[in-house]
């Protein structure tokens, strides 16, 4: 990794690095180009570049650097955007061709060295459910943190944090969307994340599901069909248990799983006679919709189009649903919420970062 600005200390700058790979590196913090970490020097903050993945923190160059002051006067504008944001690139010293995560405003806004935000499935499991603050309160009482009901990333969410937050505060908790961890010390931080997730894995240890693996004849045949059968064993429990499929057919439940997989998953019978003419319809529409489809006692097929990442976020769902107990009250974004990501540029870009080539 090139250092180009002089100024600044390349082996803390290598140490933030490490740890952000090794954030990528699992799977139950982050998922496929999910996540984001930052760290700030004077006015210079360097931060993720959108559409890129932590697991490639070191071997390729995804770190932008912005200045904390233009995005900070941005966002003295209550019309700001992302367009706005965009401007506070130091285009002298940034690799070509890369864009500052969306939630720059956010980790400029926190005024300490490091922030980590992360889709640590631990949280989510639980951020997903109805009146988790309560949940949350009792777990994180003795840390200084807060509770950010949904809303949506980047300056939105921005301007949410500097409403409620205090200078001590250092552990945000997003609803239907993940963690943020801040400090000024990255052994500190390194704690204090293991810390956060001890406490909620205890809790889980109460509700994990047990796996629902069962062995089927793929009778479809998916040639000329646009889709392909998953080879994860995990992931095509998915279409075994009918709790799971429920949950998956009310709604999506974090920014994420709509950006990669859609607003819902499509659950078809395999049975059905005119299966392979509706598979070579849904194949045909715009990502991110269809990318997954489960087909009901059978397993899950992916489309061959479908976005990198798919498959680790196809997995995260069912990793996040062995966290969350059958009978929680699920907590699904709505119509406006999802509309909005949909139809981000923003995100289109992200996507289009996570295109295949064909």
């Amino acid at each position: 990794m090139i250092i180009k600005d002089n100024d600044f200390p390349a082996k803390e700058y290598e140490l933030f690095l490490k740890y952000s790979e090794a954030i990528g590196l699992d799977r139950t913090m982050v998922q496929a180009a999910g996540g984001n970490t930052s760290l700030k020097e004077g006015d210079t903050m360097w931060i993720k570049a959108s559409g890129k993945w932590l697991v490639d923190a070191r071997s390729s160059e995804l770190m932008v650097p912005v200045s904390i002051s233009k995005i900070k006067d941005a966002l003295k504008d209550n019309n700001c955007s992302y367009d706005d944001i965009l401007k506070s690139i130091d285009l002298k010293i940034s690799p070509e061709g890369l864009r500052p995560s969306v939630e720059a405003p956010m980790h400029a806004a926190l005024d300490f060295k490091f922030i980590f935000h992360t889709h640590d499935i631990n949280v989510n499991a639980l951020a997903v459910q109805k009146n988790s603050q309560m949940k949350f309160e009792e777990i994180l009482s003795d840390l200084n943190w807060k509770f950010i009901p949904y809303v949506t990333p980047g300056v939105e969410l921005s301007y949410k944090l500097m409403q409620i937050k205090s200078a001590k505060d250092n552990v945000f908790i997003l609803e239907n969307h993940g963690l943020i961890v801040c400090g000024n010390d990255l052994e500190e931080i390194r704690h204090l994340y293991q810390d956060i997730r001890v406490r909620l894995k205890n809790l889980h240890k109460k509700t994990f599901v047990k796996s629902y693996i069962k062995s089927s004849d793929k009778v479809v045949d998916l040639k000329k069909t646009g889709f392909k059968f998953c080879e994860d064993e995990l992931i095509n429990n998915l279409a075994f248990h009918q709790p799971w499929i429920d949950k998956l057919t009310n709604g999506v439940l974090l920014p994420d799983f709509l950006v990669f997989l859609g607003p819902k998953l499509l659950v078809l019978n395999p049975n059905e006679d005119d299966l392979i003419e509706k598979l070579n319809k849904i194949s045909m529409a715009p990502l991110p919709f269809n990318s997954c489809v489960v087909l009901a006692g059978q397993g899950v097929i992916i489309r061959n189009d479908a976005l990198r990442g798919t498959l680790e976020i196809i997995r995260c769902v069912h990793d996040l649903l062995c966290l969350i107990p059958e009978n929680a009250d699920l907590q699904y974004l709505n119509d406006n919420e999802t509309s909005f990501l949909l139809n981000w540029e923003a995100e289109h870009y992200r996507q289009k970062q996570n295109k295949k080539i064909p």
